[in-house]
């Protein structure tokens, strides 16, 4: 099933769901990062938001294709229709782990800064899923926003140096990194921090940092 539209409802469904999942899955195995996307200009990307260690494990949720994908060559497919009757994305998760010889604990580990940074995307893309305006995403070059985790860290591979645009329409809404900071409104917030200040309620951090735009 494709979904070309990316105005319509069901394409903003999968890619909030996309996100999500991505987020369990960096969040069960923190050496995941979401690597550049897919052109959506062939068949074997569509539109896909992957993940990658930058070894031998991948993932793919292709959204205007045939689904979620395990493996860097696609040995594993769940497609969207049986994706979206699991109860929920850790079970999408855990399905693509186990489809890679990958076993971790059903629980999954508190969050970390980067698993972070697109549970907030989930939410925000599950939150305004109804909204006339579209809320979208995309890739930039770019690294940690925090200039001083810049330089502690210092050369990236390329996956890893990726901010993350959010956008309301054509409106730039919010920029965030691998690292657990965004910037908005000429701000620059530490994620993680202000996340642990709230208890770990990510629906009233989303609303704190953004409550302007989702209003």
């Amino acid at each position: 099933m494709s979904y070309v539209d990316q105005r319509s409802m069901a394409y903003r469904q999968v890619n909030a769901l996309s996100w999500r999942v991505a987020s369990e899955l960096s969040r069960r195995d923190p050496r995941l990062y979401i690597s550049l996307t897919g052109d959506g200009g062939s068949a074997a990307h569509a539109d896909a938001l992957m993940l990658s260690d930058g070894r031998d494990l991948g993932y793919q949720a292709r959204r205007r294709g045939s689904g979620f994908i395990g493996g860097q060559c696609g040995e594993f497919s769940l497609d969207w229709p049986e994706a979206l009757r699991l109860p929920s994305a850790r079970h999408i998760a855990i399905a693509l782990e186990e489809s890679q010889g990958v076993h971790l604990p059903l629980k999954s580990p508190p969050t970390t800064p980067k698993a972070l940074g697109y549970r907030l995307v989930a939410s925000i893309l599950e939150m305004t899923l109804g909204d006339r305006q579209v809320w979208s995403t995309g890739e930039i070059v770019g690294g940690p926003l925090d200039r001083k985790s810049a330089e502690a860290l210092g050369e990236l591979r390329e996956w890893e140096g990726v901010r993350w645009e959010l956008r309301r329409d054509d409106e730039l809404v919010a920029v965030l990194d691998n690292f657990g900071w965004l910037e908005t409104g000429g701000r620059t917030l530490p994620l993680h921090r202000r996340y642990r200040e709230l208890g770990g309620r990510l629906p009233q951090l989303a609303l704190e940092i953004l409550g302007r735009s989702l209003g």
